[in-house]
């Protein structure tokens, strides 16, 4: 059966109607909160990276701030190498040692690696600059401890100034065995000195692996005194006031606590440049009743030609 429509144009205005109502909800209903997300989530990202671009801009000018003061840790470190490793001239003399003098500390009969490393010994007493240290300041200061270090070239981290414990000027005097002096940082004696110090019976727990360090403070804790080692032909009593030769074994003795400094080579750390040995305050004896090797030192100056 043929159904004809009586007003056709109607009927298909009517379908068009419906049907862009029907496109129209859905619109809505589906379209447009899709639609409002992915706003959203390009307004969010278009503010993050803007905020992201401030920060990096900021940064960016803290770090060119930091590059001219010279505050970058690059640049404290290369600072740190050329204050502490600057090459120093030490009293050259072939017979005693004087007040006044310059010299360095030397452990010869200790090795100078870990793992020892047959024929390779000696370490020079010398300041060190912690990680956290470098930050505040680039050259040795109160507080700084004190190691043993591989490298014998004389630098100005491991050259001390001779100096008189008794407030009399002792300049050009020879120093003497059993004699009480102090050791002075070479490099602090044009503002204030810094002195070798030991403080005994430190509370446990806030005391590092390093007991010596250098301290402004001239006290008790900052003498030392120089003794012979033991021989089996002479005494200590009969060479007590002679005087002191350089570059031969000696025994560095506190006098506040009557114990002797030396290498503990059983504990090594890392530095800057490579490996460290820590000091000791302790007398090492052997059952005969002599100094062992990690407690002898040398007062070490260049032998003049």
């Amino acid at each position: 059966m043929r159904v004809t429509l009586k007003n056709p144009q109607r009927y298909q205005t009517n379908m068009f109607v419906a049907d862009r109502s029907v496109r129209a909800a859905t619109t809505k209903e589906y379209i447009l909160p899709i639609r409002r997300k992915w706003i959203n989530i390009v307004l969010m990202l278009t503010l993050k990276a803007a905020a992201n671009s401030a920060v990096n801009s900021y940064k960016l000018n803290i770090f060119l701030e930091q590059m001219k003061k010279g505050d970058l840790m690059l640049a404290r470190f290369r600072k740190m190498t050329e204050n502490l490793n600057k090459p120093t001239v030490l009293t050259q003399s072939s017979g005693s040692i004087a007040f006044g003098a310059r010299i360095s500390l030397l452990a010869p009969h200790v090795p100078a690696s870990d793992p020892p490393v047959e024929g390779k010994n000696g370490l020079l007493l010398g300041g060190r600059i912690s990680s956290n240290d470098i930050i505040r300041s680039q050259v040795l200061i109160d507080g700084c401890s004190l190691v043993g270090m591989p490298d014998l070239k004389p630098v100005e981290s491991s050259t001390f100034v001779i100096t008189s414990a008794d407030y009399c000027n002792r300049e050009g005097e020879p120093l003497k065995y059993n004699q009480e002096f102090l050791l002075a940082l070479s490099s602090s004696l044009d503002k204030k000195p810094l002195y070798i110090r030991y403080d005994p019976n430190p509370i446990p727990g806030l005391c590092s692996l390093f007991p010596l360090y250098l301290s402004e403070h001239f006290v008790s804790n900052t003498r030392w005194r120089v003794l012979p080692i033991q021989s089996p032909t002479i005494t200590r009593f009969e060479l007590e006031g002679k005087p002191i030769t350089v570059n031969e074994d000696v025994v560095v003795n506190h006098c506040a606590t009557n114990v002797n400094l030396g290498i503990n080579v059983g504990c090594w750390a890392m530095g800057f440049y490579g490996k460290i040995c820590a000091p000791i305050m302790k007398t090492c004896l052997d059952v005969y009743g002599r100094e062992l090797p990690n407690n002898v030192w040398q007062i070490y100056t260049p032998i003049a030609n």
